[in-house]
């Protein structure tokens, strides 16, 4: 019997440099674009004003554009997806550092929350303007823009002539120099944003067993993949299947934000049902945005390769699985690996080792998080202790193993390109390593 054999032509580093060269250029044009001070914002958030060096190009657009490949299509007509992608995170990451309210080099803490806010907005409409038009480096009308030019036009032909009997040139003016009453009404884009909103539901499993319990699945239809064929190059408008997904994904980061509120806002319960919500919603969350955006980026790309409903369902669900897991893993090294210690501890971030700690009945950390007092080294250390110690350091190594085999069963080994799954195998194996 023959025995077929994969053989990986790319190391994941070679994988992310080839998704760095293909999708910072556009992005950094498409950013390009922004008029000020929303591109200042942007480059802030981006961390390009530390030099040209700093790559854009992350795991999520280097799965845009191998899940492209693995449905036998062209990496290169995923690029805009990866772009969106790019945008969007960006976006979700200023609305998340607002929520959190993360100090130390983010975009809000330089520039002030409503500046950085509004900026983020502006990153959200260049998404939706990326894939409604297939070309990141598309670029604005010349001149300047319509209304200006009216003006412009107006103020140089001198203030209208006086009419006996129509009153005097001050009533026939609106409140501003240079603008004439009967301004005609500039007409703004008004279409509304596709998708409506999903809740994304819980992992399989209650939280009391495990958030990656057996017998269970994701919960999610067939989102991008049954909206239809998309639109191959050359048809006239945007490719609907994948406004869909974007749609959809922005309402579930925002769903997700929601949940971020009220966890924040949290105060722990000695009760065990509290004990167990806060986990539930914890997942939920977690689902609702880092599972969303992942899922999102898959998606993306296997409907710009051109994928069947089936094959765009299948990466969407695996890319939600592996977002799930490498929030787990990084949940575990901002307590326990990497330079930033307990990092998320010092902000009393409600993690997911926090809340299985507390879903476990760790007390003494729910009365540290509870306190208002600024918790000393000597609290964080104690307060990763107690985490360790109530088993939630395991359980969360063990969720993220669950989620990582459950992504990767959902692969199709009988795709059209073998070489593009073991990329993504190999790819999501990386993204979920941590010290043990």
């Amino acid at each position: 019997m023959a025995t077929a054999v994969v053989i990986v032509l790319r190391t994941t580093d070679d994988i992310l440099r080839w998704a760095g060269r293909l999708v910072d250029p556009p992005l950094r044009t498409a950013i390009g674009r922004l008029p000020e001070p929303s591109r200042a914002v942007a480059e802030l958030q981006l961390g390009w004003h530390l030099g040209d060096a700093v790559s854009a190009a992350s795991l999520r657009s280097a799965l845009t554009l191998v899940c492209a490949d693995a449905v036998g299509g062209d990496p290169h007509a995923a690029v805009p997806g990866a772009v969106a992608v790019e945008l969007m995170h960006h976006w979700s990451a200023i609305r998340r550092d607002l929520v959190e309210e993360r100090p130390d080099g983010t975009a809000w803490s330089i520039v002030g929350p409503e500046p950085a806010s509004l900026g983020g907005e502006a990153l959200l409409a260049l998404a939706y303007d990326v894939i409604a038009t297939g070309d990141p480096t598309h670029a604005r009308r010349s001149g300047p823009p319509a209304a200006t030019a009216w003006n412009d036009a107006a103020l140089d032909a001198g203030p209208p002539p006086h009419r006996p009997g129509h009153g005097t040139d001050t009533a026939q003016r609106s409140g501003r120099a240079g603008e004439p009453s009967g301004r005609p009404r500039l007409a703004g884009p008004g279409a509304p944003l596709p998708g409506g909103a999903r809740r994304g539901g819980s992992l399989p499993g209650d939280a009391g067993r495990g958030a990656a319990g057996s017998g269970g699945s994701l919960p999610g239809d067939a989102r991008g993949g049954a909206a239809g064929p998309r639109q191959r190059s050359g048809q006239a408008g945007p490719d609907r299947a994948m406004l869909r997904i974007l749609g959809d994904t922005v309402q579930e980061l925002l769903h997700g934000q929601h949940a971020s509120l009220a966890l924040r806002d949290n105060r722990s319960d000695s009760a065990g049902e509290e004990r167990t919500d806060l986990l539930r919603d914890c997942l939920a969350m977690v689902e609702q945005r880092t599972g969303a955006l992942f899922g999102c980026a898959c998606a993306l790309g296997a409907v710009a390769g051109g994928g069947d409903p089936a094959q765009v369902e299948r990466l969407r669900v695996f890319g939600v699985r592996l977002g799930l897991a490498v929030q787990f893993t990084e949940d575990l090294l901002e307590i326990w690996g990497g330079g930033g210690v307990g990092a998320d501890l010092r902000r009393r971030r409600r993690s997911l080792p926090v809340a299985a700690a507390v879903a476990a009945g760790a007390d003494e950390l729910t009365a540290l998080f509870d306190s208002r007092a600024q918790l000393s080294e000597a609290d964080v250390e104690r307060a990763a202790k107690t985490i360790e110690q109530s088993g939630a350091l395991d359980w969360c190594r063990r969720q993220a193993d669950e989620l990582l085999s459950q992504a990767l069963l959902t692969l199709d080994l009988a795709s059209p390109s073998p070489a593009a799954i073991a990329e993504l195998v190999a790819l999501a194996r990386r993204a979920t390593a941590t010290p043990r």
